[in-house]
């Protein structure tokens, strides 16, 4: 996978802390109901053993190997300080307005 972390993102994740075991997860997940899609979404995660991590300018990203079905090769991840996060590929939007929480250990 190609990750391509936009200046304004990456300067707005270089703000946030993360302890070793953590990450951005980026997550694809399949929705099945009265309609087919994928659901995207972002937040700071710790490392799973089904995990690829990837590294794009020291900041450290999660991708579980199920999301990996669902996300194009080439994935923009963008912020605007008033829309939030925005994951795209050169073809489409999959997902604005996210906003980066820390999950919460279950």
């Amino acid at each position: 996978m190609n990750l391509i972390v936009k200046p304004s993102a990456s300067e707005a994740l270089n703000e946030v802390s993360f302890n070793a075991t953590e990450g951005v997860r980026i997550e694809a997940i399949f929705v099945g109901s009265c309609s087919l899609y994928v659901d995207h979404d972002l937040w700071i995660d710790e490392k799973q053993t089904e995990d690829i991590k990837v590294e794009v300018e020291g900041i450290p990203f999660l991708i579980s190997t199920d999301s990996l079905k669902y996300l194009p090769k080439k994935l923009y991840v963008d912020y605007n300080p008033t829309l939030g996060y925005k994951l795209s590929s050169d073809e489409e939007t999959f997902k604005y307005n996210l906003r980066l929480t820390r999950r919460e250990n279950k």
